[in-house]
């Protein structure tokens, strides 16, 4: 992609997101959002997505979040903030908060009394990592902190699986030195394969004949 091409794609994702943010919170379909930069909805959804990091509907989720805690902060219902921001009612209000801040819009609104939070520190490929969980369920302390570090060894390891497979596509091993051309792919190991099948062949001849 060209520096023209990323000039005005950014332009395009720019213009987006103003859009999105002068809607205060409501919905806006994807339809309209490309119509409004002249793309077809499928390339705005691609394009959108490379520049802002997230699709153009979890991105209208995060600024709807955000104006309804700032409705909450101010005293408004739920039922007048769910209207506000575009939603149909208290309870998917309810969803929006659980899905993005683990917590209901009353816990919010409550400024968190009574919310239990668990957390703990946790060695990551980038250092150590605060984690943060929020029990939605009655369940002990013991078990939500095992969940959490289930969790957390689980993204560790498909990071380092991520790390071997491009390691691999680049030529190098696990240490760090590259891979030798016959121990590359399944070529090598069919060839180091072929190898010792010949090797067992000969020995097995020489005792025949030693007999």
């Amino acid at each position: 992609m060209t520096d023209t091409e990323d000039r005005y794609h950014y332009a395009l994702v720019r213009r987006a997101i103003e859009t999105l943010d002068a809607a205060g919170g409501a919905n806006v379909a994807l339809e309209d959002l490309a119509a409004e930069v002249n793309l077809s909805a499928a390339h705005f959804q691609r394009v959108f997505s490379r520049w802002a990091g997230v699709s153009p509907k979890k991105f209208q989720h995060y600024l709807a979040l955000g104006h309804a805690k700032a409705l909450l902060d101010d005293r408004f219902t739920t039922l007048e903030t769910a209207h506000a921001v575009g939603l149909s009612g208290p309870g998917r209000l309810h969803d929006l908060f659980v899905k993005w801040d683990a917590m209901s819009p009353g816990e919010y609104a409550s400024g968190g009394s009574d919310l239990t939070i668990l957390w703990g520190w946790f060695e990551s490929p980038f250092g150590p990592a605060e984690v943060e969980d929020v029990p939605r369920h009655t369940v002990s302390k013991e078990v939500r902190k095992a969940a959490v570090r289930r969790i957390v060894r689980r993204e560790l390891r498909r990071r380092l699986l991520q790390e071997r497979r491009l390691g691999r596509r680049l030529g190098w091993s696990a240490d760090g030195g590259p891979i030798s051309q016959a121990g590359h792919g399944r070529a090598g190991a069919r060839a180091e394969q072929g190898k010792r099948k010949s090797k067992n062949t000969k020995v097995k001849e020489a005792r025949r004949l030693a007999r």
